[in-house]
């Protein structure tokens, strides 16, 4: 499955170990790669697991048609799924390509 960053700094720090630890944290930065390695190994979202670590969920409320990962305690992962046509899917076994929107705290 792809994966791309919504913006150019997210992308700089998703693609820099040493920007992700800078940002981030070392644990944090350690499990936010984690979890781009499942993204890369899957082929489309339903073979993210739902259940821990990473927990694969869709969001609601002002998030709602977005997903999120867990990535430690209250930090998410959220980013939006698209099918194969390029076109937004909530169907996790449509999404085969991910845009990550943020890695925060939203709770």
């Amino acid at each position: 499955m792809e994966y791309f960053a919504e913006t150019k700094k997210l992308t700089k720090v998703l693609n820099s170990p040493r920007l992700m630890t800078k940002e981030f944290g070392k644990d944090r930065a350690r499990r936010i790669m984690a979890r781009l390695d499942e993204f890369d190994a899957a082929k489309n979202l339903a073979q993210i697991p739902s259940d821990s670590p990473s927990r694969c969920h869709k969001l609601q409320g002002n998030l709602q048609g977005e997903f999120a990962v867990d990535v430690s305690g209250n930090y998410r992962m959220i980013f939006e799924g698209y099918d194969k046509n390029d076109v937004i899917s909530t169907k996790k076994t449509e999404i085969v390509t991910v845009q990550i929107i943020s890695i925060e705290d939203y709770h």
